[in-house]
């Protein structure tokens, strides 16, 4: 199964949102299943690779979410997805570094652009700054889950974190 369906089984967010922003949505694959579970949402797509997979529910972004104005989309989200990763070098430490300061990045787009009881879903690589990560997330969502999707890896650093319920 598709991560983002293991992920939809467990935790119900996808079908009952209204507005997605998904970050990193390319190939598109994301936003297929979003759309073939939920006919009522709208998603802010936004990558800095092309979308495959197009949409009427889907309005996609070719940007880098790091350089773009999400301001002058003048929406607030029920759910914030982020598959993104960087560019892997194998050197774990660096790699999680890497990953951490997206997230970091990310999670100022989670203050200023998701709405109350809004949920925020995203890839982590494990690594030594994981506590800082939770700890930040803890003041602003009400549940905090890890998941290890059964599609990943199990070698694989990679787990999801799905933070529930905005409250700040």
């Amino acid at each position: 199964k598709p991560k983002n369906i293991e992920i939809e089984n467990k935790f119900k967010m996808i079908s009952n949102s209204k507005k997605i922003l998904e970050l990193g949505s390319s190939p598109g694959s994301w936003s297929q299943v979003i759309c073939n579970l939920n006919k009522n949402v709208s998603i802010h797509a936004v990558d800095i690779l092309d979308m495959q997979f197009k949409h009427s529910q889907i309005k996609f972004f070719k940007k880098d979410f790091l350089e773009f104005d999400f301001g002058t989309l003048k929406t607030k989200y029920d759910l914030l997805l982020s598959d993104i990763a960087p560019n892997t070098v194998g050197h774990q430490s660096t790699d999680h570094l890497r990953i951490i300061s997206l997230i970091e990045s990310m999670l100022y787009l989670v203050e200023n652009y998701i709405q109350l009881n809004g949920n925020f879903v995203f890839k982590l690589l494990k690594g030594s700054q994981d506590k800082i990560i939770l700890d930040r997330l803890k003041q602003k969502f009400k549940i905090i889950s890890n998941f290890k999707p059964k599609s990943s890896r199990t070698r694989s650093s990679e787990i999801y974190i799905v933070a529930q319920r905005f409250i700040i």
